[in-house]
């Protein structure tokens, strides 16, 4: 297991390694695949629920998904390790470090409020675009202008999205297996996924093809598959970043890059 002090080490790997991955979340993922499957159906359903609490849903729904993650992560753990994976696995996360995971929630959230706002000040309106496209009122040249003016603010919305994303993507692993504090975790993982953007690209373009097959699956029922391979695949190239090295001593340079 990774401690605090090796993981502010993120490892630079190979391109594709993004694609292995995925081979290897669905490796893990055939281990188990009834519990893995009906766990995240379970969970999800849970976070789906707390999004329908009104006023505060969506807070709600942000705050848990970290824990969601840690419990995945930790089942993934227990496979790699051999060991019997079991439904308290998945609570990895509410009975371990709950506190610094809701924390990476509230950033999440407080990122994604901060991003909505400042598109809407550019004068983007998703519920007006929606509704115009639904509706079918709005002639092809009102529609044109609306996305002519929606076009600088999707652009901004995505330019700081793709940080965000980035420092929260290895942060529930990096609290969980390591230890480490909110603020460390999203700087760490913010690195790791910059010095690994080949790969990460290649993961991403792979998990966006499996998401696209599975959609295609009546009933969204292929999601089931495609979301625990998803988090098998996290797992995986968590594992190969910020694995320990143990036959080799990390370079200068690399030793510099700590963010202990």
């Amino acid at each position: 297991m990774n401690t605090p002090s090796n993981q502010d080490i993120p490892r630079k790997v190979a391109a594709s390694q993004g694609f292995r991955w995925v081979a290897t979340g669905f490796r893990l993922y055939r281990k188990n695949p009834l519990l893995l499957s009906a766990a995240f159906g379970l969970l999800f359903g849970v976070v789906m629920a707390l999004g329908l609490v009104p006023m505060v849903g969506d807070s709600l729904s942000e705050l848990a998904s970290p824990l969601m993650v840690a419990g995945f992560m930790a089942a993934y753990r227990a496979l790699d390790e051999g060991r019997e994976l079991e439904l308290p696995d998945f609570l990895a996360g509410v009975r371990g470090p709950i506190i610094p995971l809701m924390t990476l929630g509230a950033v999440q959230l407080l990122g994604m409020l901060v991003i909505s706002r400042i598109m809407l000040a550019m004068g983007f309106d998703p519920q007006a675009v929606m509704a115009a496209a639904r509706g079918g009122e709005a002639s092809q040249a009102e529609m044109q202008a609306m996305m002519n003016q929606a076009t600088p603010a999707l652009l901004t919305g995505l330019a700081l999205l793709t940080p965000l994303l980035m420092a929260t993507w290895f942060a529930p692993a990096l609290v969980l297996f390591g230890g480490a504090r909110p603020a460390t975790a999203l700087g760490v993982s913010l690195k790791a996924v910059a010095r690994n953007w080949a790969p990460m690209l290649t993961n991403s373009i792979a998990l966006g093809l499996l998401l696209l097959v599975a959609a295609l699956v009546p009933l969204l029922l292929g999601l089931l598959v495609a979301m625990p391979v998803l988090f098998g695949s996290l797992y995986a190239s968590y594992q190969a970043i910020f694995a320990v090295w143990s036959d080799e001593v990390p370079a200068p340079d690399q030793a510099g890059d700590s963010l202990a």
